[in-house]
């Protein structure tokens, strides 16, 4: 089962579908996360990225049948690690059953001192049939993932990270990497993917999958970007008045 899950997405588009309600946002509830889902599955997406139990409840309620990227995004003291950081949210997403759940892989340690890498083995140890995803930012971190167990190498902290920071487009580079280690495990792409060229070069850079998120379902960033780099461009112009 856990490897049909893999082939059912393999080459094909996930959307992710999280909101806040901070920043003016006004998309955040789980019936928004719910809308969001259906329009992307309309649009031919071959299964979700979600954020905290019910929002992935009422997407998988709907949705039986559609891989789910479960993560529980909690902030814990003294920490910068927060995609699914504990045990606790790890068995939470177990429950919903979520197909692949995504978990910090970065070398930053969370609130118990863990690396990312020996989370997801220890994870790996609880549930060793669950797919575990691995969102990191550096080759060295996926060497690290994939040695713990991780079933899948994510480029989603690239650019969020000390280590990465210079990465300010998709982490193509980073694909590349990954996918000529032949680590054995499967790739997703995702982060900063805002076109389908974006995309296409994901994936002849060697990612199995690609998760698009802001393009698709934030219109607070598709409208910014329009704005700003119209602003680059010299385009807006001054308001004459005809009197």
């Amino acid at each position: 089962m856990q490897y049909e899950v893999l082939e059912q997405i393999r080459g094909k588009i996930l959307v992710s579908c999280q909101g806040a309600k901070d920043g003016g946002n006004p998309f955040y509830l789980p019936e928004h996360m719910l809308l969001m889902a259906k329009a992307a599955h309309a649009g031919g997406c071959a299964g979700f990225r979600a954020n905290t139990p019910p929002n992935i409840k009422i997407i998988k309620e709907f949705f039986p049948t559609i891989p789910m990227i479960g993560i529980y995004k909690i902030v814990e003291e003294g920490s910068d690690v927060y995609i699914t950081p504990n045990m606790a949210a790890v068995d939470e997403l177990v429950s919903l059953n979520c197909e692949i759940i995504a978990i910090d892989g970065t070398n930053r340690k969370n609130a118990r001192g863990q690396y990312g890498c020996e989370f997801i083995a220890e994870v790996k140890e609880k549930y060793p049939d669950q797919i575990v995803m691995a969102d990191l930012a550096t080759f060295e971190e996926a060497k690290l993932c994939a040695k713990a167990g991780a079933d899948i190498l994510a480029t989603t902290m690239a650019g969020y990270t000390a280590e990465s920071v210079g990465c300010t487009t998709a982490a193509f580079d980073l694909l590349k990497e990954i996918r000529q280690a032949n680590l054995g495990r499967f790739i997703i792409c995702e982060g900063k993917i805002w076109t389908v060229e974006d995309a296409d070069k994901a994936f002849e850079s060697g990612a199995d999958s690609i998760v698009i998120g802001k393009a698709v379902t934030s219109p607070i960033s598709i409208t910014k970007r329009f704005v700003e780099q119209m602003k680059e461009r010299n385009h807006e112009k001054p308001v004459l008045c005809c009197c």
